[in-house]
């Protein structure tokens, strides 16, 4: 059976939705009362409107959110940017250029230098 993974609070006037953490219910009933709708969203992905009287703090599993340091994200945002780079190479290949000292015309294969950037990303994965 699926389980309720979290609610969305739904305003039809603004057409907006936003995660509800707060689950107080007198506040829930002010909120309905006031036309919010209430969607839980099942972990199998199925998304049922609610009456608010029905909403209560799901029981999780294990932890929602993992907090992460700013180099994780970083290490893993250069890789993928590494990875759309030679990729680019292989979909556009721009001809080499040398800078005026004639240095810098060596040729990579963009193949190889793909495979080398998403080496590189799959490894993230593996250190952590």
């Amino acid at each position: 059976m699926a389980k309720i993974t979290h609610y969305m609070a739904h305003d039809p006037i603004g057409n907006v939705e936003s995660y509800l953490t707060e689950f107080d219910s007198e506040l829930i009933a002010r909120a309905a009362a006031a036309g919010i709708i209430f969607i839980a969203v099942y972990d199998d992905g199925k998304r049922e409107v609610v009456d608010a009287s029905e909403v209560e703090e799901p029981q999780q599993e294990r932890q929602a959110y993992e907090i992460v340091t700013t180099s994780y994200v970083d290490r893993r945002t250069a890789a993928t940017v590494a990875c759309f780079d030679a990729l680019s190479a292989i979909v556009d290949p721009q001809p080499a250029t040398a800078d005026e000292t004639g240095e810098g015309t060596e040729s990579v294969d963009p193949v190889e230098a793909f495979r080398a950037a998403l080496d590189a990303l799959k490894a993230l994965e593996a250190k952590e």
